[in-house]
């Protein structure tokens, strides 16, 4: 009897491990089960949030896209760049150097060298403004490539020496002295007037010139308005004969030299 209960109360242990077991299986199987859920929510939700901002982004940059075009279209492209034929409307600046086929007719004339054939202009617009007490001369004429590539060396120098980077010292420099066989000075048709004085635009002089030297052939080549355009800082001193007809015309328009070439451009094409 004795151990029929004895062999009960074993078997009864038995079962109660066996169930203990059991509902730890369940147990931790029921919080697995939680655990995947939550995983799998989270990478749903993952993944409908990067599809979100992927389809926000595509919205994004298509609108950008569509706004660029959109932009594109509202403006009139510029005109291919062709060097005029008339010799007076060259163009040199920082993205077109002096053509090779370009020849100068530089003399020596008011202590400086300019180019023969606005020697008369020159002259005719230094009396008219000495007639209204405005006294004009030329401190700076034509500019050999050699003397061009000495004065870009000397400002880069100078930035250099104030303790900023090479690069950065070329960048500046460009600025403000044109690169060798870049600079108005190699035609001989620029002309750079009363010393170089950066206040030279707050002189009778300045105002003299700015409202009559279209009428002598004459434009101030890079106004304060246009240095986006020709790249150049703002120079009231410097002048450049492009004969009477175009500088009334570009003083009219308010255009500055490559303006005015595109605006010419433009014309000839629809012309034909």
């Amino acid at each position: 009897m004795y151990q029929e209960k004895h062999r009960f109360k074993k078997t009864l242990s038995a079962f109660a491990v066996i169930f203990v077991e059991l509902a730890l299986m369940a147990a931790t199987t029921a919080v697995f089960v939680l655990v995947f859920e939550r995983v799998d929510t989270m990478r749903t939700e993952a993944a409908a949030a990067a599809a979100k901002n992927s389809s926000s982004a595509t919205v994004a940059q298509e609108s950008l896209n569509e706004g660029a075009s959109s932009a594109g279209s509202e403006n009139e492209p510029m005109q291919e760049f062709k060097q005029p034929d008339d010799w007076k409307l060259v163009l040199v600046n920082l993205d077109h150097e002096l053509p090779a086929t370009y020849k100068q007719s530089i003399v020596h004339q008011f202590n400086v060298d300019i180019d023969s054939r606005i020697t008369d202009s020159y002259q005719k617009m230094h009396d008219a403004a000495l007639k209204d007490n405005s006294k004009i001369w030329i401190s700076s004429g034509y500019r050999s490539y050699e003397k061009q590539q000495q004065l870009f060396a000397e400002e880069i120098q100078t930035f250099y020496k104030n303790g900023v980077s090479r690069e950065e010292a070329v960048s500046k420099a460009s600025r403000s002295v044109a690169r060798p066989g870049c600079s108005e000075h190699i035609t001989g048709l620029a002309v750079d007037l009363n010393g170089v004085l950066e206040n030279f635009d707050q002189t009778k002089e300045s105002d003299w010139l700015q409202k009559h030297a279209q009428d002598y052939g004459f434009v101030l080549r890079y106004p304060k308005d246009k240095q986006n355009i020709t790249k150049i800082k703002y120079e009231p001193w410097h002048y450049r004969y492009v004969g009477v007809e175009n500088a009334q015309k570009m003083k009219a328009m308010n255009l500055c030299l490559e303006e005015y070439i595109d605006y010419l451009n433009k014309n000839q094409a629809a012309s034909h």
